[in-house]
């Protein structure tokens, strides 16, 4: 090779090592840029600290919706414990898309089949969100032991916060508790730190493992004493959600 040529090749070869070098700079800025912001934010965490006002401190619970009036609850259960079919859901109750299936879709399957004896439907409520999903999973559980689960879940889904946010406080549990019609909230505040609420939850948790529930919502279908087996609906509306169910009942 030429000295011209060799010339031109060690040139090529530095403008290439200056771009490499200038990629990595211009990579360790944004790292830089990103790991600044992150410290903010836990500065600001930090600085605000647990007085700081969060979603749902003051905001009022809603009025209790009418949606299960007159259905028997038990424990986990809605409905008549002798449903041919049982639907079962797993929830977090920090869960956006619960929310939605609680507000938008739930009324309808509770008015077509648990008020007409097809189905009856249990709620395990898991706690895999964060704290605050800990906190409200317990009080779920004490609601549970005075038959009101599924009464209770409804306050919680109408005034959800923002996720993680800290909102799940006394206050807040308080306020939801009030808002449920029957609930004995101090009897409830007081049972949520003891073994048998802590046990429900680990109940829901073994349910979620032994059928595979790796998301939520999730719901499977059992029939008797026959398998569950999971509905899968296109989408989170009523009309979507009991299509799918409509096509496993008629299943035998």
């Amino acid at each position: 090779m030429s000295s011209r040529a060799l010339r031109k090749a060690d040139a090529r070869q530095a403008r290439e090592a200056a771009e490499r070098s200038a990629g990595r700079r211009r990579a360790l800025i944004r790292i830089a840029g990103l790991a600044a912001l992150a410290l903010v934010v836990v500065v600001v965490a930090i600085v605000a600290g647990p007085d700081a006002k969060r979603d749902g401190d003051t905001a009022a619970a809603p009025a209790a919706s009418r949606v299960f009036d007159g259905i028997p609850q038990d424990g986990i259960a809605l409905g008549s414990p002798d449903a041919p079919a049982v639907l079962t859901e797993f929830a977090d109750l920090q869960c956006p898309f619960c929310a939605t299936y609680a507000r938008d879709v739930l009324p309808a399957v509770v008015d077509r089949y648990v008020r007409s004896g097809r189905l009856r439907l249990e709620l395990h409520v898991l706690s895999f969100l964060g704290d605050d999903s800990v906190r409200a999973g317990s009080m779920a559980a004490a609601a549970a032991r005075q038959d009101l689960l599924w009464s209770f879940t409804d306050g919680f889904y109408r005034s959800q916060g923002t996720e993680n946010s800290g909102y799940a406080t006394d206050d807040f549990l308080r306020g939801i508790g009030e808002a449920t019609p029957g609930l004995d909230v101090e009897r409830a505040l007081e049972e949520r730190g003891r073994p048998q609420a802590a046990r429900m939850l680990a109940e829901a948790d073994a349910a979620a493992g032994k059928v595979g529930a790796n998301h939520t919502p999730a719901f499977y279908l059992r029939r008797g004493d026959g398998p569950a087996e999971a509905i899968e609906p296109a989408a989170l509306t009523g009309e979507a959600f009991t299509t799918a169910l409509d096509a496993a009942l008629a299943v035998r």
